[in-house]
């Protein structure tokens, strides 16, 4: 270590302390027993004592910027606070060479030295700077194999559906079996939020509803990360962990991925800085472009982009969207209503159709393909030859629940049965649009102003 000249200046130093969970159980590694020691070495120096900086509970694989107060003292370092930085040992600061060079190139910048009360170090020699490298070398395998033990043990733990920490979400408890368990009342809520959700398509309204029916209050962010955990499903899945069956759900499947859907509708500012409601909605019937947005003297219009930028259309008009808005909440119920039974209509008949008559005519060419190879009249190379070709054709051909998938009528649904129309008036412009685009994928305007046809998500 490079000797700074101590007399007759006064020497500032800054005093650091870490120890992990486990070692603050070990004699001699408590963080009382480092300060003593480190503060008594310092004193009998007659070094000023600028600050105590400890890292409690802090392991050694933990980043740099995630320990606060390292970070701290640092800071202090930059502001030319401190002459020495003094800990007990060096894998008290690190456990990795590359930590150390980062950290000394700071250190040099502000003629800052440091020192172990429990190791000598020299950082003058090449040897001593080799040896420097080889304990931090060391400390990092060490470090790095401490992890692996510690991976292990939680992949075991995941696998057998028990806790790796006392924290759950909200609903769930741990037992006396460290599993995680349902709270019923409290699942309630999270089931109600997660409904309440999916009928208003908006955070702020869902949080409001459930500090006014139960006194929870949840803040915004809460209430996001709760929407996308998947424990409320039943299953773990983080870090590379995964166990379907980890706990019991609270939210079945089918509605936590219609949830993740509509948070990813979630509408973006446009750099006007406007919002407009139907955008991405509204479709030109003349020319299938969508209508751009516009705002004039306080209203909300839409106009067909392609006759008013190329005049490639003869939609000339532009529509009012509080006229789009009346439109919707007077026969949304009955455009629906006609949709779903037309779309049942069309499933009926594309059951009957050709895809069903095919895969009949296939069934019995494989029958009679039989029926030809036990009877003697084709040999076992001709059976191979067309059961392949038969079976190939008749597995690529699509299951009915496969040839098309209805439209996702069950947001419609709840949008209906929701008391939407007062709880319309209640959004903002963000929300609003989020609401509709979580049901309905288009609607088709001509130029005289008629919707003529809505297409659902």
């Amino acid at each position: 270590m490079k000797k700074k000249e101590l007399c007759p200046a006064v020497i500032r130093v800054a005093l650091y302390i870490r120890v992990s969970g486990e070692e603050q159980k070990i004699k001699g590694l408590s963080l009382e027993a480092q300060q003593e020691r480190l503060e008594t070495y310092a004193k009998e120096r007659g070094w000023i004592i600028t600050g105590t900086y400890i890292d409690a509970a802090k392991t050694a694989r933990k980043n740099l910027h995630k320990r606060t107060e390292f970070q701290r003292m640092m800071e202090s370092v930059k502001r030319n606070e401190v002459d020495i930085l003094l800990f007990a040992r060096l894998d008290r600061w690190f456990r990795s060479v590359a930590d150390y060079y980062k950290v000394m190139e700071i250190l040099q910048a502000h003629n800052c030295d440091w020192k172990t009360t429990d190791e000598e170090y020299d950082t003058t020699t090449a040897n001593g700077r080799l040896y420097i490298n080889v304990k931090l070398s060391i400390a990092q395998n060490e470090a790095d194999i401490d992890g692996e033990r510690i991976d292990v043990v939680f992949d075991s733990k995941i696998a057998h559906g028990t806790v790796v920490s006392g924290s759950c979400p909200y609903g769930f408890r741990v037992n006396e079996e460290k599993r995680l368990e349902i709270i019923p009342d409290d699942a309630a809520i999270v089931q109600d939020a997660f409904n309440y959700f999916e009928s208003s398509a908006s955070q702020r309204a869902t949080t409001k509803y459930i500090r006014e029916k139960y006194g929870v209050n949840w803040c915004y962010a809460t209430f996001h990360r709760m929407l996308i955990e998947e424990l409320y499903t039943g299953v773990y899945n983080r870090s590379n962990r995964y166990n379907a069956n980890f706990c019991p759900a609270i939210i079945d499947r089918e509605q936590f991925d219609r949830v993740q859907t509509l948070l990813k509708k979630n509408v973006h500012t446009a750099p006007s800085g406007r919002i407009y409601i139907f955008t991405s909605i509204l479709t030109c019937d003349e020319c299938g472009h969508k209508l751009n947005g516009c705002l004039s003297q306080g209203i909300y219009y839409y106009r067909c982009g392609q006759r008013l930028l190329r005049g490639r259309c003869t939609h000339n008009h532009s529509i009012r969207e509080d006229y789009v808005e009346r439109w919707l909440f007077d026969h949304l119920g009955e455009e629906f209503d006609r949709v779903k039974l037309d779309w049942e209509i069309q499933a009926a008949k594309r059951k009957r159709s050709s895809s069903s008559k095919d895969k009949a005519v296939l069934k019995r060419k494989l029958n009679k393909l039989k029926e030809l190879y036990v009877n003697d009249l084709i040999d076992i190379e001709e059976y191979r030859k067309d059961y392949e070709i038969y079976t190939s054709a008749l597995e690529q051909m699509p299951n009915d629940k496969e040839m098309e998938q209805p439209p996702n009528f069950k947001a419609v649904e709840r949008l209906l049965q929701s008391d939407f129309k007062n709880l319309y008036n209640t959004l903002t412009r963000e929300e609003k649009r989020t609401l509709w685009r979580s049901a309905i994928k288009e609607i088709r305007i001509d130029n005289d102003y008629n919707i003529t046809g809505i297409i659902f998500e």
